[in-house]
């Protein structure tokens, strides 16, 4: 069976927004505090209201791309149905190589938590085991049903909401307004465009609901809704943990898990316990999100001819794309097992850029056009909103990740080459799934 026709349409609005929250809560928000104070200081408040304010046009732009189809592949489709084919193709790798990173930092983060009840799985074998062991469990989730794996992202979910208003509510009361203060000059416009990176590493993974799009009920409609208010509660949640870590420790920029450190300043050990058990949670549920969407990228670029037509295959009794569940979850689990927490993480971050770049580029090319498929979530100016939105991220891999840049457009070529490939041996592809 192969084809995302095969597909079932089940996932509700309150699923997308389940599977985006998780998606965008979890290592940004345990990580961002400490990590962000070490470049910005005081001025780590105004790098989260940076993030927010230049990912706002960006946000408007997917509501309008997303409102426009209904079908599965999300960045990769916008760019498809408005770019040439391998322009379409790299936005499509581009996420995908950004999602095999991001859940290779996510897993060693996970690993980081649980080596603090377990201190021996911090390295070798043990540490080894125990990401293989969650890529096999993460795996056999995600390959027995959307809806199951929907079911699991919406009940962590709600102990994500649970844990974040806790660790809120218990901490607010002992913020210690003198250390909110801003008593270090701004930092330089490349330390504060490494600063605004790492927020807009917490806040990707918005574009996962036009990926998933195709398993959506009413996704021309759910889709820009599930963005817009899974958006506004996840800044919400990172201003009032970044409030508590910077009002309650001495120093954020001692530890990697500031959120651990003040569950054990306030509470000593069962505090530190607690948080970092809720942290934990956190970790599992954007994974999940990570390893639900990731396969459908591939499932995407396959049935268009730009991969391998075995991809595109679906499970005759799951419904599910088993072949390309198989491939990304070798891919990021094996990412993590041979790279680090900060590397992974800037790169993930940087080749979503210029994916979201492309995009915009797209809705400008859709917004010009009168064949273009009509939104049901118009804005008034949209080719203003996509100029503005890939002129600010195009800024942003100048000053931020220009280290990173050469390797990414080593692994841009090696896609090209197997677009080239696969192109020349693929059917045409399959008129029911154009845009």
């Amino acid at each position: 069976m192969s084809g995302s026709a095969h597909i079932v349409r089940a996932l509700r609005r309150r699923d997308l927004m389940g599977v985006l929250a998780n998606a965008m809560i979890g290592a940004g928000m345990l990580a961002a505090p400490s990590k962000v104070f070490v470049l910005a200081h005081g001025w780590s408040f105004a790098v989260l209201a940076a993030a927010a304010l230049i990912t706002t046009p960006l946000i408007f732009c997917f509501a309008e791309l997303g409102s426009r189809f209904s079908n599965t592949g999300g960045p990769y489709l916008y760019a498809r149905a408005a770019l040439p084919g391998w322009i379409a193709f790299s936005v499509g790798w581009m996420l995908w190589i950004s999602q095999a990173l991001a859940l290779a930092t996510l897993s060693n983060l996970l690993v980081s938590y649980l080596a603090g009840f377990v201190p021996v799985l911090a390295s070798g074998l043990p540490r080894a085991a125990t990401i293989i062991g969650l890529g096999l469990a993460m795996t056999v989730i995600v390959l027995r049903g959307v809806r199951e794996s929907a079911a699991s992202s919406n009940a962590l979910i709600v102990v994500k909401a649970v844990f974040v208003v806790g660790f809120v509510a218990a901490g607010v009361w002992f913020i210690q307004p003198e250390r909110l203060a801003v008593v270090h000059p701004p930092p330089d416009p490349t330390t504060l465009a490494r600063a605004v990176l790492i927020y807009l590493f917490a806040y990707s993974g918005f574009e996962r609901a036009g990926v998933i799009a195709g398993e959506a009920k009413d996704p021309r409609r759910d889709v820009p809704m599930a963005l817009l208010a899974s958006v506004a509660l996840v800044t919400v949640a990172y201003a009032t943990v970044l409030l508590v870590c910077v009002g309650v420790l001495d120093d954020p920029t001692l530890t990697d898990r500031p959120l651990a450190e003040v569950g054990a300043l306030l509470f000593g050990p069962v505090g530190q316990v607690a948080v970092s058990a809720g942290a934990i949670v956190v970790i599992l549920g954007t994974i999940v999100s990570g390893v639900l969407v990731m396969p459908r990228i591939l499932l995407g670029l396959s049935e268009q001819g730009q991969l391998p037509a075995f991809l595109a295959r679906v499970h005759p009794r799951w419904r599910t794309p088993h072949i390309a569940i198989l491939i990304s979850s070798v891919a990021a689990f094996g990412a993590a097992l041979m790279s680090d927490l900060l590397s992974s993480l800037t790169f993930s971050t940087a080749a979503r850029i210029i994916s979201y770049v492309l995009c915009c580029l797209a809705l400008w090319r859709l917004s010009r056009r009168a064949d273009a498929p009509p939104p049901e979530f118009p804005l008034p100016a949209p080719g203003l909103f996509a100029i503005a939105a890939g002129a600010i991220f195009v800024g942003v891999l100048a000053f931020a990740a220009t280290a990173e840049l050469p390797v990414l457009a080593g692994v841009l070529a090696v896609g090209l080459i197997l677009y080239a490939i696969s192109r020349r041996t693929a059917p045409s592809p399959d008129p029911r799934n154009s845009p």
